[in-house]
């Protein structure tokens, strides 16, 4: 459901004053930062025009929900979902850590390549902020790594990824909030 306007706000945070807010930070984050200016959508925009603003990360903020609408496709049509997906990956995995299919005791791996017949496979196993690493295997003898950034993943990979660090993610939740009660 799309979030109403007169619930936005776009909240301004400058960033060269070292106060720790990036394009990966929580709501929290960005509404805790004492440097954080609101702005109505329209006013933002005028603002911006008006060159008034310095350098600064923008975020789309329904304050009514308490959620960062940063991104989020409202209006139906998705024109890059695949940046948008690394972007949920990198975020994630930011503030929650590397991971790898080995630590997520997954029953696979997602499969870049498959060649002679399946006897020699490429395995994405680990997941970092800028890229993952696969091992290549013959039959189940480990021949090599290559490392790819996430731009350079097949649609299908990234899905798979997406929903791995999306499980991660709750776990690490569930985990947190375990240990804060």
């Amino acid at each position: 459901m799309n979030p109403d306007l007169k619930d936005l706000r776009v909240a301004v945070v400058p960033t060269e004053t070292g106060n720790g807010i990036d394009q990966s930070s929580t709501y929290e984050e960005i509404v805790a930062c004492e440097e954080t200016q609101y702005y109505s959508v329209p006013d933002y925009f005028k603002a911006q025009n008006d060159e008034e603003l310095g350098l600064h990360w923008s975020f789309l903020l329904d304050y009514n929900k308490k959620v960062d609408c940063t991104g989020m496709n409202t209006d139906g049509i998705d024109y890059n979902s695949k940046a948008i997906k690394i972007g949920k990956i990198k975020k994630i995995i930011t503030e929650w850590g590397s991971t790898s299919c080995g630590e997520r005791e997954r029953d696979h791996s997602p499969s870049m390549n498959s060649m002679a017949g399946g006897n020699i496979a490429e395995l994405v196993e680990e997941f970092n902020v800028n890229g993952v690493s696969a091992v290549t295997y013959d039959d189940e003898i480990e021949i090599g790594w290559n490392d790819y950034n996430y731009e350079e993943l097949p649609d299908e990979i990234i899905d798979e990824i997406l929903e791995i660090v999306e499980e991660y993610e709750v776990d690490m939740l569930k985990t947190e909030k375990r240990c804060q009660d």
